[in-house]
């Protein structure tokens, strides 16, 4: 029964180190790529585009000087454009 008892200890053993081993190489190989797709375009301006959080499921997209205002339906999951005003009409 000794030998049984040593057997068990080696394959408890075994088991610890093939999971150290997991557990490191698993979170030591992991890595981050980070892609700069600007659609093709060769322009070297920055997007002036910037998103404004309105009430009731509406939200506003600011972009060249206007101002684009969508609702989002939940129920349908869609997107649609109620408005398009110049910055300048909304002072």
């Amino acid at each position: 029964m000794f030998e049984s008892e040593n057997e068990l200890r080696r394959i408890r053993i075994t088991l610890v180190w093939i999971a150290v081993f997991l557990l490191f190489g698993a979170c030591s190989n992991h890595e981050t790529v980070v892609t700069d797709h600007d659609g093709g375009s060769t322009d070297t301006e920055p997007q002036t585009e910037s998103t404004v959080q309105l009430e009731h499921n509406h939200f506003g997209v600011v972009e060249d000087g206007y101002m684009k205002i969508y609702r989002y339906d939940e129920k349908t999951n869609k997107i649609k454009l109620k408005k398009e005003t110049a910055l300048d009409e909304l002072e």
